[in-house]
């Protein structure tokens, strides 16, 4: 800081105490940080910065530095990218803001090249300050979609760090409260871009696939004895619970479901009345702690934005020993020709929950106290005939099928042309195309009891 020539005012941030502190180490000393500091509404700091007022929270983003000895290792783009990130994804502010002192045209271009837009000039003390802020929805969102983008990638000459998760650090010390829970409950981004009319008869179908898929999956893993409880999260139109109630791993239990949507909600209850189905999502179930053996999580954890705040609930609803079972695609894994996969990925870097968590699930899961005890791939390919063909580790669909798979890619407008390009290519020629689902069984560890 002294190198830098920070001001007394930012070496003593006053809210440094309640802020978000995000350092590297090097055994005991600090080597690279960031920091975010958070603004109700109405904040004086704000005004003095010449910012207007927003609905919501803002963030300002500071303290970036690192150490001399570790320049080159791209150690605070990394804490920063990470730190941007997950106050996004955690905290939903509706501004992020930085302030920039004296001359770093340099600094400030590589922060508009991040999404920051040059808001103002003030004085402070008699020094020039640059306000970079993004803020507005479709911004903010952008920004987001930007920044999750560049964490995935593999730094060029300089290895990855390792980041733990906010939603673990705020709840573990008491500051839950700063998670923004009821905007991402409210929040559905697997069904706002698609009309529902249209998307039932594929989950009615994806359902009878997937439960002959699994049949194999549910008889390797050890679930708890009866009496016990099933809770599954995202239930949808409830086709797949019904279904999976009737398997013989869980006869005996008690089976429910929750669902955020009202729409799946109803419809789930008018076509599956035996089930005990209710309003809930997967960062707020309404679950008591500790009230069930299994929890199920059939394709829903790719539509979360934020899968850490849904395996804090899940740790919180299951009991000590039970599992968690989860299914879902990782469209990392597709197989085929450029201007398919082009497609995919398109689709994977706009749209806001994640097609390929499944590679990073584990890692996460580990985060949050789960051991991974079983993972299987089942990999779906369009080479079969008329009728699904569902094998050992393999699904067959005839091509028309197989392509209905893809139809996700079309629901979001920005991929609409690349889309066309892509089902063009397809039936133009006899390309092969292939993607794995994959089941992850996840046990929360029962506590050793010393004697």
């Amino acid at each position: 800081m002294a190198e830098q020539d920070f001001g007394e005012d930012m070496v003593h941030h006053a809210k440094d105490p309640a802020g978000l502190h995000l350092c590297a180490f090097s055994g005991d000393e600090i080597v690279g940080a960031v920091a975010a500091y958070m603004y109700e509404p109405g904040a004086p700091e704000l005004a003095d910065l010449g910012l207007p007022e927003v609905d919501g929270l803002s963030v300002q983003i500071g303290k970036r530095v690192e150490s001399a000895t570790h320049r080159g290792a791209l150690l605070t783009e990394q804490l920063g990218t990470s730190m941007m990130l997950q106050v996004c994804e955690s905290l939903r502010p509706d501004r992020l803001f930085l302030t920039l002192r004296g001359a770093h045209r340099g600094l400030a271009e590589r922060y508009a090249r991040r999404g920051f837009v040059r808001h103002a000039d003030v004085s402070s003390g008699g020094e020039a300050v640059t306000v970079m802020t993004t803020e507005g929805r479709a911004a903010m969102e952008e920004f987001y979609i930007t920044h999750r983008s560049l964490a995935r990638r593999t730094p060029d000459n300089a290895p990855r760090i390792p980041v733990p998760s906010l939603v673990r650090f705020l709840a573990h010390g008491e500051r839950d409260p700063l998670l923004a829970r009821s905007l991402l409950e409210a929040e559905n981004v697997y069904l706002e871009p698609m009309a529902l009319e249209d998307e039932l008869p594929r989950l009615r179908a994806q359902s009878r696939l997937m439960i002959a898929e699994q049949r194999p999956r549910l008889e390797a893993t050890p679930f708890p004895s009866p009496p016990a409880s099933l809770l599954d999260i995202g239930t949808g139109p409830g086709d797949h619970l019904a279904a999976l109630a009737k398997e013989a791993p869980f006869s005996g239990y008690r089976v429910g479901g929750v669902e955020p949507s009202l729409q799946l909600l109803a419809r789930a209850r008018s076509a599956h009345p035996e089930l005990a189905v209710r309003c809930g999502s997967a960062y707020a179930t309404g679950e008591p702690d500790a009230s069930h053996d299994v929890v199920t999580a059939s394709f829903l954890f790719i539509h979360l934005r934020n899968p850490d705040l849904a395996l804090l609930e899940i740790w919180r609803v299951l009991k000590p020993g039970g599992l968690l079972y989860v299914v879902d695609v990782n469209d990392g894994s597709f197989r085929g020709p450029g201007v398919i996969r082009r497609a995919v990925d398109a689709h994977a870097h706009h749209y806001p929950g994640d097609r390929t968590i499944l590679t990073d699930l584990p890692r996460r899961a580990e985060e949050f106290g789960f051991a991974l005890e079983h993972r299987f791939t089942t990999t779906v390919r369009n080479t079969g005939c008329s009728e699904p063909a569902v094998k050992e580790d393999e699904i067959l669909l005839e091509r028309h099928h197989a392509w209905g798979l893809l139809s996700f890619i079309r629901s979001q407008k920005v991929t609409e042309d690349m889309f066309r390009q892509a089902e063009k290519h397809y039936f133009r020629t006899e390309c092969e195309i292939s993607v794995d689902f994959e089941t992850h069984v996840y046990r929360k560890p029962a506590p050793r009891h010393s004697r």
